[in-house]
């Protein structure tokens, strides 16, 4: 499956004996003119009955009638994991056994203990069954009166966008055909990839548990760098420069603005297909790095990878920032 954009499919039609111009094919991210037509609301209404949003901003009353509707449900309710901290008490206050640290290696004995020692955490609360159903009646409440996570994290400056995004997409799947699970499934998986939206916080989130630990410098969010180093001698990334492709081909810049949005992914369509035509300058790139470098299976697959995987994803998260109003703005520059 091969698709261009009426702003690339004049470009690459290249082969590796005209390809020679240092030229990028993509000079431009400016906002394109396309006309968003915001399509959230009508969605919302067509679905009111399969899928409840989640809301565009976190609000303490959600989380507490979230919390009301599993307390009313499930008076006893305790989640799987406070079932294992029970049982680590119990393992260790009434067996008389030291806290388990990674890395320890049970005796057979301590073993059973163990064992013993979930059983009757299980056992308080009805059984392992009970608690397996519990569980799964909870998400389903969760669903019902959801709360916006990514609101909670006061590093996260773009939770409404995240929210929006989510919902789009469970929304566009949908429309598809997709069950509503599947939906959820896909959504989550393309909010949390951070191919299309900003959750950056999530990295600075992982660093301050480092900072925090001794294990990492302060400055170490300041400093954290993603680009690619082409003459690094364990760069394992295909040069590509020459054609207009500056990093790895398989990631795109994000921006938070739909217009840039619309304008990146119409230009990674266009890489991709020039990937996809253009066999011979992949495997001569390929060819450039370094022999223990070198990735048989990659230049085997790629093309297999871009029509699975890549192109069909950013055909569609195109589509969602061309038809939903992700982002309040549209005159950031980029």
């Amino acid at each position: 499956m091969t698709v261009t954009s009426a702003t690339t499919s004049q470009v690459y039609t290249t082969n590796k004996t005209s390809a020679t111009k240092a030229t990028s094919a993509y000079e431009s991210v400016a906002p394109t003119t396309a006309q968003q037509t915001d399509k959230m609301a009508e969605m919302e209404e067509k679905y009111k009955d399969v899928y409840t949003p989640i809301p565009e901003t976190y609000s303490k009353a959600d989380e507490d009638i979230q919390a009301q509707k599993i307390k009313e449900a499930y008076p006893n309710y305790v989640s799987m994991a406070e079932v294992w901290k029970i049982a680590d008490k119990i393992y260790t206050e009434e067996f008389g056994e030291k806290k388990f640290q990674l890395g320890d290696k049970l005796t057979p004995e301590q073993e059973e203990k163990k064992k013993l020692s979930l059983k009757m955490a299980y056992e308080m609360f009805g059984g392992v069954d009970a608690i397996i159903a519990a569980d799964k009646g909870v998400y389903e409440i969760k669903k019902a009166y959801p709360v916006n996570p990514w609101g909670k994290d006061e590093r996260n400056n773009n939770s409404t966008e995240l929210a929006r995004f989510h919902n789009a997409v469970v929304y566009e799947e949908l429309e598809n055909g997709k069950t509503i699970d599947e939906a959820r499934e896909h959504a989550g998986y393309l909010t949390s990839t951070s191919l299309y939206m900003n959750s950056g916080f999530k990295e600075n989130s992982f660093i301050d548990i480092l900072i925090k630990a001794g294990l990492a410098d302060p400055d170490a969010k300041q400093d954290y760098d993603n680009s690619v180093d082409f003459n690094a001698p364990n760069n394992t990334t295909w040069d590509l420069r020459t054609y207009g492709i500056e990093g790895r081909w398989q990631e795109n810049n994000i921006y938070e603005n739909d217009q840039a949005m619309i304008s990146e992914l119409e230009k990674k369509i266009g890489q991709f297909n020039f990937l996809l035509n253009n066999e011979n300058l992949i495997k001569a790139a390929n060819d450039k790095l370094d022999p223990s470098n070198q990735s048989l299976a990659l230049t085997n697959h790629y093309k297999e990878y871009i029509n699975d995987q890549y192109l069909p994803e950013a055909q569609f998260a195109l589509d969602i920032f061309k038809n939903y109003k992700i982002y309040d703005s549209v005159d950031i520059k980029v």
